[in-house]
């Protein structure tokens, strides 16, 4: 198994290594080629361009909303303001948007800071000032100043006024559109990009062959490990299956192989495990049916040797009575007696020679297309003083079964279960078809049988009841397994009984 493993690592190591050397000669040419197109003064000066006009046109931007700030209210407004006077909504609005600004509030506070009147866009979240704010606005030149925040897009124009005596500030808070700022920051990331690639001409092709490199290292390495995992598994699935079959092939018809996954190696030992079942099955069948033959052939000569002398020692003992002419009463009546007994028991001793013999001359299994429904049903009819109820299956195809034998199964197990339940309760007769076979089951509400019992319920000559000498549920077995079928009892005492048979099915023979 090594030297397949050895073959299967190396065959996946060639297939990563021999496409390897053109791979890299060609992405080293490839990436020295783009580097060459990309990085070039003409597109650095045009990437420079594009910044410096982005700068160029956001500082206008930030000029423009300090004077929309500045034109937003005139002196009068403003000492209105200032004076914590009325002021109408028409003097004290916010200035429409325009295509370069999103205005969200107008705000005015006095020296000290406290809000004194503001209004705000609908849904434009709220945007609160602080001490902070108003002293960096007091000390900038002109008493203007423009807070940014370009990550939450919030930008705070705030100037200081003064009128009427009175000192104060307005702010005008607004958004700028996020296409514009995302493509400015676009442009700038671009652009400080490029100024990397600039920077190391020679590094940046080398780092993507060492990373290349890299790549292709460790793709060889789980190449490696994934084929080593493979022929593990695979080997040692071939290994499981040939010690298996040194197993079966010493008797050991037990040995199952672990079967793992859904691929060819898994179904090879599902199949396997399957083949030493049904080894294991047609060894214990088989056993089986010679362990029957083996009695069957005691029953015949016990029913030969028994029968021959019965004959004349009834004859004898009959003699024996017809010819006393003695006067002893008492003598007499005790031969009378005797001949009573002994007849009684060579009646009982001829019953059971032709049980052996029964056993011991079963005829020949004649197998034919039959309907099992019609059968069950003709089983049904033989007991109209007993309630059986039947649960039988849809459609089940025609089987290979002899008649007779069925027949008699089924009988032999309907008599059973009425002897075990003397209650008369109903039983029950079911059939279901399963993958490849017909399972046919007959129940009762009994006393059940006890679990030391059910291991030897189908062995010739034991018996549960007084009565019989144990040979009918053995003759169902043999009769089961002739047809290639299983027999079987599931039972809990005080709960009843349910013995299970087994028919398969076969395709047609023409």
């Amino acid at each position: 198994m090594k030297t397949i493993r050895s073959k299967l690592i190396l065959i996946f190591i060639g297939i990563v290594l021999l496409p390897l050397l053109p791979i890299v000669w060609l992405v080293n040419g490839l990436v020295q080629q783009s580097y060459r197109i990309g990085v070039n003064p003409q597109v650095e000066a045009a990437l420079g361009s594009g910044v410096e006009y982005s700068r160029e046109l956001y500082r206008i931007r930030k000029e423009h909303l300090l004077e929309a700030l500045s034109q937003a209210f005139s002196p009068q407004t403003v000492q209105l303001l200032l004076q914590n006077a009325p002021v109408s909504p028409e003097n004290f609005r916010l200035p429409e948007s325009a295509g370069e600004w999103q205005f969200r509030s107008l705000q005015a506070y006095d020296a000290a800071g406290n809000l004194l009147r503001q209004v705000a866009a609908p849904g434009a979240p709220p945007t609160a000032l602080d001490g902070g704010h108003f002293a960096q606005a007091a000390e900038a030149p002109e008493g203007k100043i423009l807070f940014t925040n370009r990550q939450e897009n919030v930008f705070i124009a705030l100037e200081k006024r003064s009128a009427g005596g009175k000192t104060g500030y307005l702010a005008l808070i607004a958004a700028l559109p996020e296409d514009f700022l995302r493509d400015t920051d676009r442009s700038l990331e671009v652009y400080q990009l490029y100024r990397t690639l600039a920077l190391s001409p020679a590094s940046i092709p080398r780092g993507f062959l060492y990373a290349f490199v890299l790549l292709t290292a460790m793709i060889l390495l789980a190449t490696i490990g994934i084929a080593a995992w493979l022929s593990r598994r695979l080997t040692r699935s071939i290994g499981e299956l040939a010690k298996g079959t040194q197993e079966v092939g010493r008797g050991n018809l037990d040995y199952r192989v672990q079967a793992q996954g859904s691929d060819e190696i898994g179904e090879l030992a599902r199949h396997f495990n399957r083949m030493a079942g049904e080894l294991k099955n047609f060894q214990e069948r088989t056993i089986y049916l010679e362990k029957m033959a083996a009695w069957q052939e005691i029953a015949r000569r016990l029913a030969h040797e028994i029968k021959n002398p019965l004959t004349p020692i009834q004859l004898t003992m009959q003699q024996m009575v017809d010819q006393y002419q003695g006067e002893d009463r008492e003598y007499g009546q005790l031969l009378r007696e005797c001949h009573g007994i002994i007849s009684e028991e060579i009646e009982n001793l001829r019953r059971l020679v032709r049980e052996f013999s029964d056993f011991g001359r079963l005829p020949e299994l004649q197998l034919a297309e039959g309907d099992l429904h019609a059968l069950i049903r003709e089983v049904q009819r033989l007991y109209p003083h007993r309630e059986i109820q039947l649960e039988l299956a849809g459609e089940i195809p025609p089987l290979l079964l002899d008649e007779d034998r069925i027949r008699r199964v089924l009988i032999n197990l309907v008599e059973n279960a009425i002897q075990a339940d003397p209650g008369n309760h109903p039983l029950a007769i079911r059939t279901r078809l399963a993958e490849n076979r017909v399972e046919i089951s007959v129940s009762d509400r009994g006393e059940g049988i006890p679990p030391e019992a059910r291991e030897k319920i189908f062995q010739p000559y034991f018996s549960t009841k007084s009565s019989g000498i144990g040979l009918g549920l053995a003759i169902t077995r043999k009769m089961v397994e002739e047809h290639e079928g299983k027999i079987w009892v599931e039972s809990k005492p005080g709960a009843g009984s349910k013995f299970t048979f087994t028919l398969p099915i076969k395709e047609r023979v023409i």
